[in-house]
């Protein structure tokens, strides 16, 4: 009986290095195929060619100007950027608000952030459109086509889930740490900015990269709300491939360099935010 037991462990070992290695072949595969496809000279790839007759370097040298990346990549970073950041401030002043002080209309506040979740994007899309354009024509300003009206849009997206993010991090933070810095003398605002933000950063962390992912692979909203000086990098990659459709020439290996290109800023915030984003994940998941 003890010598079967290290032989299943074995086995157990063995199914899941084969699991493991089956898993990175179904994710990695499709990868593998668009970098192929990158170096691939255009001429090959509408020809139905498998394997390039020589590494096409030119497709990301060609691609800035084909697909007009830069500017596309910038509109995103501010956009995705300015909801990020401006949802983790609100939600992260919304949540030591309700995890601390007991006030009329908390619960249907905290229920009210589920309903919002429940609710499809999609739905939302022809009345904020209607809506805006009747604040355009009352109050003669532009709304559509501005950062900071996606910029609020991906905020109410956003919001809803960086409360409750936010809200389990200060659940987590014991009371009686604050009540210790007020009796040093501290004011409240003292003790949210030397006791509360201090534990609470690695929330605020997981709380900005998704948020900023989701203004960052949106289409729908950006194609309806932007304007092509603001239109983000998934608009654009979108409208190069409609051109095609419009009788345009489709140059693959350069579309292909570019959608890997527009993945480098959010593989480079994973890697930086490494560390903060898998341990606020389990310590967000811990509830005290």
């Amino acid at each position: 009986m003890n010598r079967s037991t290290p032989l299943k462990r074995t086995n157990l070992g063995k199914v899941r290095i084969a699991g493991i290695i089956v898993f990175a072949v179904i994710i990695l595969l499709p990868l593998a195929y668009v970098v192929l496809v990158s170096l691939t000279p255009d001429t090959e790839v509408g020809g139905g060619a498998i394997w390039p007759s020589h590494i096409a370097w030119g497709n990301y040298v060609a691609m800035w100007s084909t697909i007009h990346l830069a500017k596309d990549i910038l509109n995103s970073v501010v956009i995705a950027g300015g909801a990020g950041l401006f949802s983790t401030v609100v939600a992260l002043g919304a949540a030591y608000l309700v995890s601390r002080f007991r006030f009329r209309g908390r619960k249907p506040f905290m229920f009210s952030l589920i309903t919002m979740q429940t609710i499809p994007q999609v739905m939302m899309l022809l009345p904020l459109f209607v809506i805006l354009v009747i604040i355009q024509n009352v109050l003669h300003v532009v709304l559509v086509g501005q950062y900071y009206t996606l910029i609020v849009t991906y905020m109410t997206f956003a919001l809803p889930f960086a409360c409750w993010l936010l809200l389990s991090y200060m659940a987590n933070i014991p009371i009686d740490l604050e009540e210790a810095a007020q009796i040093d003398g501290c004011t409240r605002w003292q003790v949210v900015q030397h006791v509360v933000l201090p534990l609470v950063v690695p929330g605020m962390i997981v709380t900005f990269v998704f948020s900023f992912l989701l203004g960052w692979s949106d289409v729908l909203f950006a194609s309806v709300l932007t304007t092509p000086a603001t239109q983000t990098v998934a608009v654009g990659l979108q409208a190069y491939m409609a051109s095609g459709e419009s009788g345009g020439a489709i140059l693959w290996g350069q579309l292909m360099a570019a959608s890997l290109t527009s993945g480098v800023p959010v593989v480079v915030i994973f890697l930086f935010f490494q560390k903060y984003i898998t341990g606020g994940l389990a310590s967000g998941a811990v509830k005290g």
